[in-house]
């Protein structure tokens, strides 16, 4: 594979996960500028209700990304992508407050969510099958593995200028910087895809005549098992990260841990994903996609239970960290494989972008980026606060389904 292209698909997701990730970080400290409600509860599922929103639009995003890919060619939909998720990241930054232009601030945080979701809809899975496509010769595990691990690049990234903007002594202006700073980044990552080929497979397929007016309509009717096995496997392969990152670490509150030194928690366990998931893309292609993402599922299935009691039952911060890396070891096994698993195995090259797209994005949107919000809401509902563990199971439980009782394509390539 040409390293061009491997730097291009890795760099490029990154820093478009750095701008779709950036507002999770900041949404406490953004709720009560954008969502002054008197309840600070109420205030901050208000603001992770605006979080979700970049998941739930993701299907639309997936149906118009996914239909570019396949229609127009790998790299157009991915330099779209890059390029249009930089515009809501840019007025996220400069985008006045509640007190200065009232309903209209809250309203159009929810609207560049809802841009950001879109485009970050056709990214994941347009770079993954640009690895895949041209990768086709060598095992594709370790390599569309790289992946998923630089999305984390770009969510430590968020992360770290987060942290540094919420620091004291730093004026009260400074949580919009990041933004600003992620407007040029997705600017490099244009120029990085502008730069590279289309994939080998999609250019052979551009040269037979078009069968498919709309791929997506021979997705949803001859390939509806593979369908759902693609959503099944979208929800637990986002599920377990965002419990980890965004509701665990909200037990920290307990142990009197400061919103930064929190933050600094979760960097750690974003360097632990990064590291684990290429080790586990390695393995798979030893072992197996499919029976890599199974072990990680009935892991997962198997501990979060302990797991929940042992960090809620007298609550350390020792035992956040514990429980935070015992997830994360579990979950980066089901990750790993899971690009390669995606863009090789469910659907062949003429649909594969608008199966793998809409399918991931409606597992996301349903389960995965709603992860945080349900979870606090199964909580305040239960008054449980083991509850996100069933939550995390069923999530497994569908995704181990999806990733063993799909449909095998005779015409992959």
């Amino acid at each position: 594979m040409k390293k061009k292209i491997l730097f291009a698909a890795v760099i490029g997701n990154a820093l478009e996960y750095y701008d779709f990730t950036l507002y999770g970080f900041l949404a406490a400290y953004m709720s009560p500028l954008f969502f002054p409600l008197a309840d600070p509860a109420t205030s901050r599922i208000a603001s992770l209700g605006a979080f979700a929103a970049g998941f739930l639009i993701r299907p639309l995003g997936g149906i118009l990304f996914g239909h570019i890919g396949d229609r127009y060619g790998r790299k157009k939909a991915l330099v779209l992508s890059v390029l249009l998720v930089t515009l809501p990241t840019l007025t996220l930054g400069l985008l006045p407050t509640y007190e200065h232009i009232g309903l209209w601030a809250p309203l159009l945080i929810v609207v560049c969510r809802l841009m950001q979701g879109a485009c970050t809809a056709g990214e994941y899975t347009g770079a993954s099958i640009l690895i895949a496509e041209y990768n086709q010769h060598y095992k594709p595990g370790f390599a569309c593995s790289l992946l998923p691990a630089s999305s984390l690049i770009g969510v430590i990234l968020a992360l770290a200028s987060s942290s540094i903007c919420l620091m004291k002594g730093m004026p009260s202006w400074a949580w919009r910087i990041p933004f600003i700073m992620g407007f040029f980044f997705g600017l490099f990552g244009f120029y990085l895809r502008n730069q590279i080929e289309e994939t080998p497979v999609f250019s052979r397929l551009a040269e037979k005549p078009k069968q498919n007016k709309i791929p997506l309509i021979e997705v949803l009717t001859s390939q509806k098992r593979n369908f759902l096995c693609a959503i099944a496997i979208g929800a637990a392969a986002l599920a377990p990260f965002y419990v980890i990152s965004m509701h665990i670490i909200t037990l920290a509150s307990k142990v009197n841990v400061s919103t930064s030194y929190g933050m600094l928690i979760n960097a750690g366990v974003m360097v632990l994903w990064m590291l684990m998931i290429p080790i586990a893309g390695y393995f798979s292609d030893r072992v197996g996609l499919a029976k890599m993402m199974s072990w990680g599922a009935l892991l997962l299935i198997v501990v979060a239970l302990p797991v929940f009691w042992f960090v809620n039952h007298e609550t350390t911060l020792t035992k956040i960290i514990i429980a935070q890396a015992t997830l994360t070891l579990c979950g980066a096994l089901y990750v790993g494989p899971c690009a390669a698993f995606l863009a090789t195995r469910l659907f062949p090259a003429s649909d594969r972008y608008s199966g793998v797209a809409l399918g991931v994005s409606v597992g996301e949107a349903l389960f995965g980026g709603t992860a945080p919000l349900i979870s606090m809401g199964l909580v305040l509902i239960t008054g449980a606060t083991i509850a996100p563990a069933f939550y995390l199971i069923f999530c497994n439980v569908i995704g181990l389904i999806g990733v063993n009782y799909y449909k095998p394509m005779t015409n992959l390539k």
